[in-house]
């Protein structure tokens, strides 16, 4: 059963949502525009708001839907841990892009939904409080991540949990490398929404 589902979650996490929403309503390809990347962030940078919100709605839920059958299906936090794991992997390495993809970001959020509630509520919090000085979705993600696993150890106290945290954090930033250099050089863009979109 674990396998199983480790496997539809990996599946179901390669599903690459900004690229399909794209090409059926906008019929633009967002890997030729914006950033080139396949999140929900780029998606509401070149498709606008509304496709951009359902890209974050459907990432969030490749996340958390596998993880939560998980949840029901098996009594083991270490078994929903693999599934999450996994549907992050497929995001991140899309079996549907030549195992290329997004940040992970909003997938992890969806996962983290499931397991720590909590903790990932507060994540957010750091997420917005970064952004709404910054404007930078990078570098809110990255700290909104690195606050994760501080606060799950604090307020679920699990170690299994903990140290998942840590890696999907450590993941996340190194899936940010590019955007990292782009701030130390001062060239990474601020957010914004095409309104013609």
């Amino acid at each position: 059963m674990i396998v199983v589902l480790m496997i539809v979650a990996y599946i179901l996490g390669s599903i690459p949502n900004a690229l399909w929403i794209g090409k059926v309503f906008k019929g633009i390809d967002v890997r030729e525009h914006g950033s080139k990347n396949t999140g929900s962030t780029n998606a509401a940078r070149v498709l606008g708001a509304k496709l951009g919100i359902l890209t974050l709605i459907l990432d969030i839920s490749k996340g958390a839907i596998p993880t939560l059958i998980a949840t029901m299906l098996l009594d083991s936090t270490i078994s929903a841990i693999l599934v999450g794991i996994c549907a992050i992997l497929g995001h991140s390495f899309s079996i549907f892009m030549k195992f290329k993809g997004g940040k992970a970001v909003a997938t992890t959020v969806g996962v983290f939904i499931v397991l720590v509630p909590g903790a990932i509520l507060l994540a957010a919090v750091i997420f917005f409080l970064v952004f709404g000085i910054t404007r930078y979705v990078s570098l809110s993600s990255m700290i909104g991540a690195i606050s994760l696993p501080i606060w799950i150890m604090i307020f679920y106290k699990n170690i299994p949990l903990t140290i998942f945290g840590i890696i999907i954090a450590i993941l996340i930033i190194v899936r940010h490398k590019s955007n990292i250099q782009r701030l130390l050089n001062g060239t990474e863009s601020k957010f914004s929404i095409n309104k013609k979109k």
